[in-house]
């Protein structure tokens, strides 16, 4: 073996061991993060009960009907068909969901407590009648579902 072979082994095992070392060193500033109880993060705590309030109280919503969301998915999840919040403005989906779904329900989530929200519009625009309810202490926000009942009219 050559002296330049050499030296070039050991040379890429000192970058080895370097970036070894950042790694370790990087790990070693997070790991205090990672042992953070998920109920002390701020917002866990309301978007936990908003998860199980949907999970509990979903079933009160009729077989058939239409959920707008912002989260579609946690609704699918437990077997209701969703979309999106954003499609309960759009007047052409919207007629076709009435003629295609027994009911249509609002969910007023975890996301409508949040600072520029596209919920309260929904009850300026539509007529509800409320299927389910449950208040959040710690913040006083109260989650809930509503269906559809007609138009407002200005």
């Amino acid at each position: 073996m050559t002296d330049n072979m050499t030296a070039r082994r050991m040379a890429y095992a000192a970058i080895i061991a370097a970036m070894l070392a950042i790694l370790a060193y990087s790990f070693l500033l997070q790991v205090h993060e990672l042992a953070i109880k998920p109920s002390d993060i701020a917002q866990a705590g309301g978007a936990r009960f908003y998860e199980n309030f949907v999970y509990n109280s979903s079933s009160k919503i009729p077989a058939g009907c239409l959920v707008f969301s912002y989260d579609p998915t946690l609704f699918n999840i437990v077997g209701k068909a969703s979309v999106q919040y954003l499609y309960l403005y759009n007047q052409s989906f919207v007629s076709r969901a009435i003629a295609e779904y027994k009911c249509l329900v609002i969910d007023y989530g975890y996301w409508c407590g949040t600072p520029d929200n596209i919920c309260q519009q929904a009850f300026s625009e539509y007529k509800t009648s409320p299927i389910a309810t449950a208040t959040y202490l710690p913040n006083n926000f109260t989650y809930g579902f509503y269906r559809i009942t007609g138009y407002n009219f200005s």
